[in-house]
Order: structure tokens, then C-alpha cells, then sequence
């Protein structure tokens, strides 16, 4: 009798085992959906400095470095020396999720900004993320999109991403960038949005296809840009257009990109128009003494 009392409390044990250890076991896949990716050059303090700007820690995130060379297979040819660098500094955080769409933020970063950032995501077949960028101190960014694909890939609910995606994307982010040094970051993104959107759209059967949207573009928006600067941008939304994405599928994502930033520059604008009253009041006023 003493031995089935004994029998039945190991039997319980077990079973009590057999119970818990899923539940933990799917713990720890939880937290692999959140990665955060740091710069391989960082210091063991920068890197820990990163790890609590982005609210996590190694044992509740999946963390990975991100060296320079991998930076430099995907900008190599697109982006500038100075642009890449030589060290790899910016990290980033990276949660797959079910829905919600792509919300980017960016912190530490100065050439690149977040709906750069976003557009390019929307072009490596990216729905649905909550992404920060960031570094320990100010960069250009130009790599941050390295280590949030990275990320991405490395995450539980993420998934490998096509080559020509990736390098598509990051040719999108520098060209996008070099446009903002000319109209402003902001201008720039939504004319690169503009143009991709059309691009998907219609799928230009030539490149004089794809070139005749980025001058009916650009001229919409009143740039003087140079024979160079369409070059470029021609050159980027061919390879776009070569990846034969669903219009139907990034239709809202575009659109959610647009409605941003049609929100910033009617704030823009607006400022400016407040201003140029203020200024003419101003001359009015010094005008009569």
C-alpha cells in the first residue's frame, strides 16, 4: 500500500514536469521574436548602453553583431566611403508582429530618417514590424537598415529575404538620401514613395518606361534636378520594378508612407507661409521709422 501511495505521488511529479517545461520551453521562443542587432565595433559598454535605450537584455532578446564587411556587401556600390565608414556602429531593434504595419523610429541618426527607413522595408517585402534605430552616438545611419533586415531574418516570426531585395532596399535608402541633401529628407522620401508607387503599379515593360515616371514624378513636384539625378534614380526603381512586387499587396503600406509625409510637409508649408507673415510684418513695421 506504502509503495502505490509512493508510485502515485512520483506519477504526479512527472506529469507536473511534462506540464511545465513546454510552458518554458515557449518562453524562451517568445523572446526570440524580439533581436536586436549592435555594431561589431562597439565597446562591451556602448553595446550595453544600447541593449537599455532599447529596453531589453541578452537573456529576454535574441542579440547578433553586425560587422562591417556585411555592411559593406550591401553598400559597396551605392553608397560613398564616408557614407559606410569603417567601423560598424549602428544597431537596431527588431519585432516581427502579426499586424499593426511598420513603425519605425530612429534616434542618433542624421542623414537617414525613418520613412527612408520604412520605404525601404516596404521594398524587402516587410508588413509588419516595430523597428528602432539607433547608436550611441550620432552616425549617418546609412547601415542601420543592414542590421534591421538582419534582425528580421533572425527572428522567430521573420524569414530569409530575397538578395535582390535586399540590395534594392539599401540602394533605395542611400539614393533617397542623396536626394535629401538637395530637397530635404522628408520631400525626398515622398517623391522616392511617389515614384515606387507608380512603378509597381504600371510594371514598365523598358527602362525608358521606368524613366518616363521618375520625369512625370519629379516634374510634379517642381525639382531641377540634374540628368545625374534622374540617372540615379532610374537606375534604383529598375531594380525595383525587376522584382515584380503585388501593388496590391504594399497598395496601403505606400499609402500609409504618403499620408505621413503629406502630414510633415503641410506642416512645412504652413511654418513657411507663418513666416513669410511675420517677416513682411516685420518690414512694415521698420519701414515707418
Amino acid at each position: 500500500m506504502k509503495f502505490k501511495t509512493i508510485f502515485s505521488k512520483l506519477l504526479i511529479v512527472l506529469m507536473a514536469i511534462t506540464v511545465v517545461l513546454p510552458i518554458s520551453g515557449n518562453r524562451v521562443y517568445a523572446d526570440a521574436y524580439k533581436v536586436v542587432t549592435l555594431g561589431g565595433d562597439l565597446t562591451d559598454s556602448q553595446k550595453q548602453e544600447m541593449l537599455k535605450y532599447f529596453g531589453v537584455t541578452r537573456q529576454d532578446a535574441n542579440v547578433i553583431d553586425v560587422n562591417i564587411d556585411e555592411e559593406k556587401k550591401y553598400l559597396g556600390d551605392v553608397a560613398s566611403s564616408d557614407k559606410i565608414g569603417t567601423k560598424s556602429i549602428s544597431c537596431a531593434y527588431v519585432e516581427p508582429t502579426s499586424s499593426g504595419g511598420l513603425n519605425v523610429s530612429t534616434n542618433n541618426i542624421y542623414w537617414v530618417s525613418s520613412s527612408m527607413i520604412k520605404n525601404a522595408l516596404i521594398t524587402a517585402g516587410i508588413k509588419n514590424a516595430n523597428v528602432k534605430a539607433s547608436a550611441p552616438f550620432n552616425v549617418s545611419g546609412t547601415a542601420a537598415l543592414t542590421g534591421i533586415l538582419k534582425g528580421f531574418e533572425n527572428s522567430a516570426n521573420g524569414g530569409k529575404i530575397d538578395e535582390n531585395k535586399k540590395k534594392a532596399a539599401n540602394d533605395e535608402l542611400v539614393t533617397t538620401g542623396e536626394l535629401g541633401d538637395k530637397i530635404g529628407k522628408d520631400k525626398a522620401a515622398g517623391v522616392m514613395n511617389d515614384i515606387k508607387t507608380q512603378v509597381v503599379k504600371d510594371k514598365p515593360k523598358t527602362e525608358a518606361g521606368v524613366r518616363k515616371i521618375v520625369e512625370n514624378v519629379t516634374n510634379n513636384y517642381n525639382l531641377n534636378l540634374s540628368t545625374g539625378d534622374i540617372d540615379k534614380i532610374t537606375n534604383v526603381m529598375n531594380k525595383i520594378n525587376g522584382l515584380n512586387l503585388n501593388f496590391g499587396d504594399i497598395k496601403s503600406q505606400l499609402g500609409s508612407v504618403a499620408d505621413q509625409l503629406k502630414g510633415t510637409l503641410s506642416s512645412e508649408q504652413t511654418q513657411g507661409f507663418f513666416a513669410k507673415i511675420i517677416n513682411a510684418v516685420k518690414n512694415f513695421f521698420s519701414n515707418l521709422f
